[in-house]
């Protein structure tokens, strides 16, 4: 408990690392994420739901931005299935996705998780096939 702070959301890079922490009254949060950009959405979130203006401020302890580099690294995954299971687990409801090759990825979700994904997803149509 931090006595007397302002609500506050805060994203900082630690390490290629990604840090929102969330002080709402006195109380800090924090969650870590690997990729930027989701990071960034979690943050907007919370500052929307704690009303608070604008965008978080980002501290750099690693100022070189090495995402575009691990993007490269990381092959594309090709969905060809996704397995109608109806599970849940402590985070939220779990889907199965099932590549060309048959291997599987398992989604764990949660509500703000379902909807970033849905709001990428959705975006990244209208970009590729237009509105």
């Amino acid at each position: 408990m931090i006595a007397g702070e302002p609500n506050d959301v805060r994203l900082k890079n630690v390490n290629g690392q990604w840090i929102v922490q969330i002080v709402e009254n006195g109380k800090v949060t924090r969650r870590l994420f690997n990729a930027q950009d989701l990071a960034e959405s979690y943050a907007e979130l919370q500052r929307m739901r704690l009303g608070l203006p604008g965008n978080p401020p980002i501290l750099e302890e690693n100022p070189v931005d090495e995402r575009r580099e691990r993007l490269r690294e990381i092959p594309d995954f090709v969905i060809d299935d996704v397995l109608e299971l109806a599970e849940y687990s402590d985070r939220g409801i779990v889907t199965t996705l099932v590549d060309t090759h048959g291997g599987r990825l398992r989604l764990h979700l949660t509500a703000v998780t379902s909807e970033l994904l849905c709001e990428r997803i959705a975006d990244a149509l209208e970009r590729r096939y237009g509105k």
